[in-house]
């Protein structure tokens, strides 16, 4: 297992490593949004379930409120999970029927997932579903009709963009604040700060997990500096996971199922100390003041 390069001395309970670990987020602002990707990653539903249920108790001990993007096979197996999430004050909203990136899906077969997806929150809970989120980030230029499918399908905004090369999936030159595609749909795209040549979205999942200290710290405060109050974090609940045996993902190679895998165990601090504090809204209550400022966006070519 990888340990944090930080060295800043997580097992200790001690009130110096306490305000140490505090503060890698103390330049961000008192407002952001908390975000939830929720998918079965090999472990199974039953597992999946369980991670979500632990990580509602910690946003209900931080009092936040989140926007969980829900795969619809998931939610169509675990009902009572989706309203377990709705009852405690979240949004739900939409990743997507199955998780796969949206080039394998394609066009004909996501115009009828979106519907499917969508439908089965909405039944489950009967509150509307307004957010989407592509599995992966994979909204690229590889797929330049899905911002229409999104909003003929009744979405009023998508999370879907990571706006920097990626080794996953990305979109180099789109937009870093919200902003409006042609249709009309509202995109937030990721948060991303710069690493040397590498622009990251040091917030959420992975990442969160492997940079050390002092990196997390220095580029939270180049974000609290650049993204102004667009500002959110993303996990899945099996980040916090300690205890799942390795399995390699379907939606991922063996070297990328391994990164997605290890080095979990500082997750629950992290996002604890990010939480601690704050106010946690979900993207449902912000997009309405981001859509008065966005600006559209028409891609090259």
């Amino acid at each position: 297992m990888v340990t944090d390069p930080g060295n800043e001395g997580y097992q200790c309970q001690s009130g110096r490593t306490r305000a140490r670990h505090d503060n890698l987020f103390a330049d961000l602002p008192p407002r952001l949004t908390f975000t939830v990707d929720v998918e079965d990653d090999g472990s199974g539903p039953d597992r999946a379930e369980r991670m979500t249920l632990g990580l509602l108790d910690l946003l209900d001990e931080t009092q936040a409120r989140a926007s969980f993007f829900i795969v619809g096979e998931l939610a169509e197996a675990r009902s009572a999970l989706i309203r377990r999430i709705a009852a405690g004050g979240h949004e739900l909203a939409s990743h997507g029927h199955r998780h796969e990136a949206l080039a394998i899906t394609g066009r004909v077969r996501l115009r009828n997932e979106l519907a499917r997806a969508r439908c089965v929150l909405e039944d489950i809970t009967g509150a509307p579903v307004l957010g989407f989120r592509a599995p992966l980030f994979s909204l690229t230029p590889s797929v330049p009709w899905a911002p229409d499918l999104l909003a003929e399908a009744g979405f009023a905004y998508s999370s879907s963009v990571l706006p920097a090369r990626n080794w996953l999936h990305g979109w180099p030159g789109a937009p870093r604040q919200p902003f409006l595609w042609s249709s009309g749909l509202l995109e937030v795209p990721v948060p991303v700060a710069r690493l040397g040549p590498l622009a990251l979205p040091v917030l959420g999942g992975m990442y969160l997990r492997y940079l050390p200290g002092w990196d997390v710290r220095r580029l939270a405060r180049q974000l609290a500096a650049t993204q102004g109050d667009a500002l959110w974090s993303y996990c899945h609940p099996y980040d916090l996971d300690r205890q799942a045996r390795f399995e390699r993902r379907k939606d991922a190679g063996p070297v990328a199922s391994f990164f997605l895998w290890a080095n979990r165990g500082l997750m629950e601090r992290r996002l604890r100390a990010l939480l601690e504090g704050r106010q946690s809204l979900p993207f449902a209550d912000r997009i309405a003041a981001w859509r008065e400022t966005a600006p559209r966006f028409t891609p090259a070519g």
